[in-house]
């Protein structure tokens, strides 16, 4: 059973783990570029009630892809949420709705580029960008136009006129 606030082409929906299918098809490759990345946390280093706090900061979001629901984003919360967490435990995810294709891409993108970049506290976080960047080159230097040169990234503050 879900319940769902709804937000213009978004809703919040409670959903057991087990009805989310998988990666949406149309960005597994997407996903797949970074699967070799190692992370700096362990799903044990989650206690289960962290995990569900995260999993409210940080949702998993979904469609609805022939009546099934699928993962376009979310992706470090979803693959903790697997490893963690029961197959029955319910969790809050966002369902978006009438989303085309580019769209689903963009917002894949934005996840995997832009969530290290914006929550990165260490001294990786350079090495972290060049990876993103030559995992994704073109679409992620448009969405994020500070990967075109990586060296704009640190050190430079905004000036005021």
């Amino acid at each position: 059973m879900t319940h769902s606030k709804k937000k213009k082409n978004s809703s919040l929906i409670d959903v057991r783990l087990n009805d989310i299918q998988a990666i949406h098809p149309a960005i597994q490759n997407a996903v797949a570029t970074t699967a070799n990345l190692i992370y700096a946390s362990a799903p044990d280093d989650y206690s289960e009630p962290a995990l569900h706090c995260l999993l409210v900061i940080h949702p998993i979001h979904v469609v609805k892809l022939e009546g099934k629901l699928y993962v376009i984003a979310g992706f470090r919360s979803y693959e903790l949420a697997c490893l963690r967490l029961s197959e029955g435990a319910q969790i809050t995810c966002i369902l978006h709705t009438s989303l085309a294709s580019e769209e689903l891409s963009d917002i894949a993108i934005i996840d995997i580029a832009g969530s290290p970049i914006m929550h990165s506290l260490g001294p990786k976080y350079v090495q972290q960008l060049q990876t993103l960047a030559l995992s994704f080159s073109h679409r992620a230097s448009l969405l994020f136009p500070k990967l075109k040169s990586i060296r704009r990234i640190r050190g430079q503050k905004k000036t005021s006129d």
